[in-house]
């Protein structure tokens, strides 16, 4: 079964208590191995020079969008793997795309992402918390919920989510998962 945004913006506004962890009864919760295919949601966010990026940029790539922030110890643990990830298979078609949630101003994380040397692009909010609306919709969208960061989403070349992760991992983890992909 194949779920669009606009059938899941529907059941968003009928069942509130997935913002509080509760996963949505519409679907099957996509930690592990999936068995639907679900589209992942478009957005727009800023880069940290302020551009308005739309997710639709990315399409064609497998796509590692992680939902993370500057203050979470977890996220800052898989920096080093995410960044070694992108250098060793960004020319084969992978992407790795940092949404940093509830993390201050683009000028803050922008110093926050050249301190850790992160070379893949980072995205976040455009003037309030479009960033955290992005993370409840993948989160809605996927069972999965908004309770956990980092939450990543491993996305195939068209454009489906086929595995999420809540909470951080070794490289090693996202590295089996992602060369089926590639």
């Amino acid at each position: 079964m194949e779920l669009v945004f606009g059938e899941v913006w529907e059941a968003k506004n009928l069942n509130f208590g997935r913002f509080f962890g509760q996963k949505s009864k519409a679907k099957k919760h996509l930690d592990g191995d999936n068995l639907n295919t679900i589209k992942a949601p478009d957005f727009n966010l800023a880069d940290l020079d302020g551009n308005v990026i739309n997710f639709s940029a990315y399409e064609g790539q497998v796509i590692m969008l992680t939902f993370w922030g500057t203050w979470c110890g977890p996220c800052r643990q898989e920096i080093p793997d995410f960044i070694e990830l992108y250098d060793r298979y960004n020319d084969k078609g992978l992407e790795i795309v940092g949404i940093a949630i509830q993390s201050g101003s683009a000028e803050n994380i922008k110093r926050f992402s050249e301190y850790y040397k992160i070379n893949y692009p980072i995205l976040t909010d455009i003037n309030g918390n479009e960033s955290y609306k992005a993370f409840s919709d993948y989160g809605l969208i996927s069972g999965v919920g908004t309770r956990a960061v980092p939450t990543t989403f491993l996305i195939d070349r068209d454009g489906n989510i086929v595995k999420t992760y809540r909470g951080a991992r070794p490289g090693h983890v996202f590295l089996k998962d992602i060369e089926l992909y590639l």
